[in-house]
């Protein structure tokens, strides 16, 4: 991510901005923060784990939304784009325009090498922050792996880690589990250095 020269703005100037925008920004208290592109293994472990979601939440008042959905933490004042994040029962989103949700139960970022110490750091205290959160995922694009953070009844976060094709990882907030050689179907996985 490379940080535009943009002058502070409000919340209510950067999604004016974003709105119009033709890539994606994120927004840290003022700041906004340019997305990177992604990769044909990435963009395609996030459109297999949300399809294998989708399926399994049919006929459930739950959804399932891609990396146009923006996140709103009221908290730390940040926009930030999850690659899927969903909930079961009424979405809530910032204001009329609908593209901005302040709810999701999970969030889920398929690491990337250019982005992966910031999923792995401050985007994930940035997402514990969200009091609706209760799970994070994190897919590795690099090797059959799922890590998961769940938080618990007293506010603290329990860790699990997922890894080879027969694992199966468990969606509680969404009531579905995901079996990793389903996630990782066709994914070319990058070569072992």
């Amino acid at each position: 991510m490379s940080r535009a020269a943009t002058p502070l703005l409000s919340p209510e100037e950067y999604l004016a901005f974003e709105r119009e925008a033709e890539t994606k920004h994120e927004y840290h208290d003022g700041e906004i923060v340019a997305m990177a592109g992604g990769t044909g293994p990435h963009s395609l472990l996030a459109v297999n784990l949300g399809s294998e979601l989708r399926q399994q939440l049919r006929g459930r008042p739950c959804l399932v939304l891609n990396s146009d959905m923006r996140v709103w933490i009221d908290e730390t004042r940040r926009f930030l784009y999850p690659d899927l994040s969903g909930l079961c029962g009424q979405p809530q989103y910032l204001d009329a325009t609908r593209d901005v949700l302040t709810n999701p139960a999970i969030v889920i970022e398929v690491l990337s090498p250019k982005t992966e110490a910031y999923d792995r750091g401050k985007k994930l205290a940035l997402y514990m922050a969200l009091p609706s959160i209760g799970e994070i995922a994190l897919v590795n694009q690099d090797e059959v792996r799922v890590e998961k953070y769940t938080r618990q009844p007293d506010g603290s976060w329990r860790f699990e880690a997922f890894a080879g094709l027969d694992a199966a990882v468990r969606f509680e907030a969404l009531g579905c589990a995901v079996r990793l050689g389903d996630l990782y179907e066709g994914v070319e996985l990058a070569p072992v250095a």
